[in-house]
């Protein structure tokens, strides 16, 4: 469940959430108006019901793109394509 609690000039959508490494965290999440907040609100908490939710992570883009081209770009991509992203042509 995620709660909406309003600090100083921001509504803040507040959840916890369960890390990689099984540890439960609380995540705060500032939004500038309130129906923001309630559509972020009922996103998390569909997608918590659902079991589709990903946990917050410091991951950067580079490595998330580094950890996609290990995993799917090896299998799945001809010569040229995995080439031509590994030579940073894009």
């Amino acid at each position: 469940m995620a709660s909406i609690k309003k600090r100083r000039n921001k509504f803040n959508v507040v959840y916890y959430y369960i890390t990689e490494t099984g540890e439960r965290k609380q995540k705060w999440e500032p939004y500038d108006t309130e129906a923001e907040a309630k559509k972020r609100k009922a996103e998390v908490e569909y997608k918590q019901k659902v079991n589709r939710f990903i946990a917050p992570s410091k991951l950067t883009v580079s490595e998330f793109l580094d950890n996609f081209v290990e995993l799917y770009g090896e299998k799945k991509w001809g010569p040229h394509t995995y080439e031509w992203l590994l030579l940073g042509t894009l």
